[in-house]
């Protein structure tokens, strides 16, 4: 095996791997929004706060009066472990701090039929920046990776009759997405270095419906079209040397198309609410199957591309409150993040991370008249399949499946003032 091919093989396996831990290919990474990240997401059919313009903007006309919440923070470690990710016997092992303001906005109560509201969130949230040695083979890797969607809008609900309630919210998507990758092979006299960073805006709705058909039973629905591309601009470059590499070993472009897609998404919620007393709620969620070029660029008069393709998933949620003297609600959930990766592809290996995961959520609080304050913590965790190395008959490294896990410990602060 050349050094080139080596180091294309491996650059190709660990950007795999760095990608694999963006949000690629999951849609609930974590649980955004104050009360929902406590209840595990489950308010579908219940929201009536801040949190209602993403999971259900109908809900929006349960709020007594207009609020401001000011905060709703993760801070917390997120870690991935894939087995010979690297090379065989050299695995990948990233860990990082990460502080995410997930929620953050405020609801007008116009009249007492129609509520306005503004939000701004971070649904989707990683960072890494790692170095791995292993001394025995001379390899020395090092991959940085920041990626972060914003969604921003505003939010309208308006309530029909006593029982029913139709809302919508508009977000403009931005995401920003930064990866260096650098390799180096002492025992093959060899080094690689991958650079990717882009931009993009993409426009959302989510339109919501919540009725209440009697005894504190609530019933919710939402649909969420397809993200619609507005902008983008991106970069990439490539750079090998070795003592067997002998031409086109360099390039660099700012001519990349960048496309960030979000299919269908379709949401039903069932729960039960007594204010002040308890609440719970199931939720189910679908979304649809689609495949786009993340980025797309010639080089060489060559087409190059890397390619997202996502199965349908179906995630849940479920989740409950109670209230203590009326004042301390207590909250708990469950959720799930299963992996839109239909299969490992070792020729499309973008995003090849198939690693189903599960949330726990617990917060605590206090909500008297005009401020509400709540603390928690999320627990993600996982296992599942990505793409490594073993040596075939002939000594080669060779791409194969092998085991990975994640694991994410995230704490929430967040408040609201109401008026």
């Amino acid at each position: 095996m050349t050094t080139r091919m080596m180091t294309r093989m491996l650059a190709a396996g660990l950007v795999m791997a760095s990608t694999a831990w963006a949000t690629d290919s999951k849609y609930q990474t974590y649980i955004v929004g104050d009360r929902a990240a406590g209840m595990g997401g489950a308010v579908v059919s219940i929201a009536d706060s801040v949190d209602a313009c993403y999971y259900n903007p109908a809900g929006l006309t349960q709020v007594k009066s207009s609020t401001v919440s000011l905060s709703a923070n993760l801070y917390g470690w997120q870690l991935y472990h894939i087995e010979n990710g690297l090379f065989p016997g050299e695995n990948v092992q990233g860990n990082s701090f990460v502080t995410i303001p997930s929620t953050m906005g405020g609801i007008w109560k116009y009249s007492p039929e129609l509520s306005l509201a503004f939000s701004v969130l971070v649904p989707d949230r990683s960072s890494y920046n790692e170095m791995i040695a292993y001394q025995g083979s001379r390899h020395l890797y090092q991959f940085n990776t920041d990626d972060q969607s914003i969604w921003v809008g505003p939010s309208a609900a308006y309530q029909l009759t006593p029982n029913l309630s139709l809302g919508a919210s508009l977000f403009g998507i931005y995401r920003s997405y930064n990866e260096y990758v650098s390799l180096f092979y002492e025992d093959f006299d060899a080094s690689y270095a991958e650079g990717r960073k882009f931009n993009d805006v993409a426009l959302a709705a989510v339109l919501g419906m919540q009725y209440r058909p009697g005894r504190d039973w609530n019933i919710g629905l939402t649909l969420q079209p397809p993200t619609g591309h507005i902008y983008d601009n991106g970069r990439t470059m490539e750079h090998i040397l070795g003592r067997n590499v002998l031409s086109n070993n360099y390039y660099y472009t700012e001519d990349v198309k960048t496309d960030n897609q979000l299919p269908t998404k379709v949401a039903l919620g069932v729960g039960r609410q007594v204010k002040g007393d308890y609440a719970f709620g199931l939720d189910l969620t679908y979304h649809l199957p689609t495949s786009y070029n993340l980025q797309q660029w010639q080089f060489m008069g060559e087409e190059k591309y890397v390619r997202i393709v996502r199965a349908p998933v179906l995630d849940l949620n479920l989740g409950g409150e109670y209230f203590i003297q009326k004042i301390y609600p207590v909250r708990a959930g469950f959720y799930t993040g299963f992996s839109s990766v239909p299969e490992i592809n070792e020729q499309e290996n973008y995003a090849s991370s198939n690693v189903d995961t599960y949330g726990l959520t617990f917060s605590v609080g206090r909500e008297v008249k005009n401020v509400a304050f709540n603390v928690g913590i999320n627990y993600i965790f996982g296992r599942g399949y990505d793409l490594g190395y073993e040596l075939n008959d002939n000594n080669e490294a060779v791409q194969t499946v092998v085991n990975a896990w994640e694991q994410q410990i995230l704490f929430t602060v967040n408040t609201a003032y109401y008026f």
